[in-house]
């Protein structure tokens, strides 16, 4: 019986008709496309239950602010809906403000709702999306939030809330002053925060080996979007003192002290000291050095250097052979002098240098073998030294990714008073003399990123090449030429192989890590010098360019004292040679 009842009821409901359509309110968006939205129909059955999903339609066009469906029987099964809507405004003006890292020109385009057009809520989503992923780009993090404007109805007004650094709190310092650490990040209170930024700052911090441990934590704040980036850093010891004794091919026995330290008093600052004292009279060598690289609040930096230091040669064999001296075949030459250096930011990315040497060079403890195997220029010599950089390397000191552009330009005048051995011949040098040293060099640094899931200073296969090309004109003293052949240019070759007034050098390398501290760096090298003073013993030279090639393995070590290298090199005329050295290659 009761089933029965029940398909009674719903034969009534379904029995009836929609006689007619009502549509109120709407005085933009038109009748049609509001019905086409609704499954009930005019002259189509009448169902009360299909009454909430009409509404839900048509709120769903976008339109709309709010949207009810009325329904009267005007008579026996005929029945008549009223659809009352109230439409949104008409956008005049669209208005997007809390951006700090882009400008309104630059996420306007994103924004899909047209101004003289009614707002549809519908293209909200897209653009707030599409302006989270461009943040997301470049490594940001922002949500869009729309703000109705009570006395601007007529503005469509996108609210960006970025995340964004509220305070930076150092803990663990001892020694080291919280300033500095702050000035050597570019991640700053106030700002939006970047992942990618945060963790090149990290790197930076790490590789002044000033700290042991550094782990960092958030803490949210109040204020939406904002959080506090708490470091805990744990300082190593940055002075080091070393003694130690040397002994040259010549059996000469010297000792020498060395003080060191990366961070003085805190402060960041560099100063070191050197001396060395040998057996045979020379006398000694000391060099003082200090570096500040915080000289003022727009990252000026400052670099001085004095020294009176002893270069031993060998007059025997001088430069230009690989053979052993023997006898008493030996000469010193001492230079004494300074320098000093400044260098400045030009936004992010540029930097200027300018700098001077000066410095005193004399022959000394000269010992006569009637051999002419030695290179004498004594006198006089002051360097300018002005550059502009461009750096997009990640880190400089370790980079993963990025290049590096720099062009030095470099007058000097020389006054040399004396002249003997190899190029006692070359007499155009005495005297005053200019000239310009030009050069310029290129790096740059390719690596696949690692996944989300994993840290970005992950060990990665970098690919590492470099270009340098340097020019001289004047009269150049032979040690201001451009040299070629050793560890920092082409590897298989000894040192100082090739010179001249012209020099062109490139290098590629694969750094392949083997352990996060540990890399194995297959490189070849190609270059050479030319064009400036003649062949001296075996080191034949050339006026035009002529170059080497040079290739090999290295491996590469990080350790508390910082980067070494060892590269077993091997060049064209079937020798080979090994080259160690600190700081790794370039």
């Amino acid at each position: 019986m009761l089933l029965c009842l029940g398909l009674i009821g719903v034969a009534i409901a379904q029995d009836g008709t929609i006689k007619e359509i009502v549509i109120r309110g709407n005085q933009t968006i038109a009748r049609e496309a509001i019905i086409s939205a609704m499954r009930s129909k005019e002259g189509g059955a009448f169902l009360q239950s299909q009454l909430a999903g009409d509404e839900e339609a048509v709120r769903d066009l976008g339109f709309f602010k709010d949207v009810k469906i009325l329904s009267r029987e005007v008579a026996t099964g005929s029945w008549e809906l009223t659809v009352e809507v109230e439409e949104n405004p008409i956008i005049k003006e669209i208005r997007i403000t809390g951006s700090t890292v882009f400008k309104i020109e630059q996420l306007l385009p994103l924004v899909t709702q047209e101004t003289g057009k009614i707002f549809n809520f519908k293209t909200i989503l897209p653009t707030t999306e599409a302006i989270s992923r461009k943040y997301e780009a470049k490594g940001y993090f922002a949500r869009v939030d729309v703000v109705p404007l009570a006395d601007s109805p007529n503005t469509l007004n996108l609210v960006v809330v970025e995340r964004a650094v509220n305070d930076i709190i150092i803990q663990g310092l001892t020694r080291t002053r919280p300033s500095v650490v702050r000035r050597l990040m570019k991640t700053k209170p106030g700002r939006a925060f970047n992942e990618e930024l945060w963790i090149i700052d990290r790197r930076r911090l790490e590789s002044t080996q000033w700290f042991e441990s550094i782990e960092a934590k958030t803490r949210q704040t109040e204020e939406i979007g904002k959080f506090d980036l708490l470091l805990d850093m744990k300082e190593a010891r940055t002075a080091q003192i070393g003694v130690g004794l040397s002994l040259d091919p010549r059996s000469r026995l010297a000792g020498s002290i060395r003080y060191y330290d990366t961070n003085f008093s805190g402060t960041g600052q560099t100063t070191g000291l050197t001396y060395t004292q040998d057996t045979a009279g020379a006398g000694a060598s000391v060099t003082l050095d200090y570096i500040n690289p915080f000289m003022d609040s727009r990252g000026t930096s400052m670099a001085v250097r004095a020294y009176s230091r002893v270069n031993s040669y060998f007059s025997g064999v001088g430069i230009g052979s690989s053979d052993s001296p023997v006898g008493d075949q030996r000469f010193d030459e001492r230079r004494t002098g300074g320098s000093v250096a400044f260098g400045k930011p030009l936004g992010n990315d540029y930097s200027a240098s300018i700098g001077g040497t000066y410095e005193t060079i004399k022959t000394i403890n000269l010992k006569s073998t009637g051999s002419n195997n030695y290179i004498q220029q004594d006198g006089e010599l002051a360097t300018l030294s002005m550059g502009v950089a461009r750096d997009r390397r990640d880190v400089p000191l370790d980079p993963m990714e990025g290049d590096y552009a720099r062009l030095l330009v470099e007058p000097a005048f020389s006054n040399i008073t004396k002249i003997g051995g190899d190029v006692g011949d070359v007499t155009d040098v005495l005297g005053r003399h200019t000239f310009v040293r030009s050069t310029l060099e290129y790096k740059a640094f390719f690596s696949k990123r690692p996944a989300k899931d994993k840290p970005i200073d992950s060990p990665r296969h970098v690919i590492a090449y470099r270009a340098r090309y340097g020019v001289i004109s004047g009269t150049v003293p032979f040690f201001e030429q451009f040299f070629v052949g050793g560890s920092d240019s082409l590897r298989g070759y000894s040192d100082q192989r090739f010179w001249g007034k012209q020099q062109f050098v490139t290098s590629l390398e694969y750094r392949f890590p083997i352990q996060k501290s540990f890399n194995l760096i297959p490189f070849v090298d190609y270059g050479g010098a030319w064009g400036g003073y003649g062949t001296i013993n075996d080191f034949t030279q050339y006026k035009d360019p002529h170059f080497q090639f040079g290739y090999g393995v290295g491996i590469g070590f990080k350790t508390p004292l910082g980067a070494i290298r060892i590269d077993f090199g091997f060049n064209q005329q079937g020798g080979n040679r090994t080259h160690f050295s600190i700081g790794g290659s370039f």
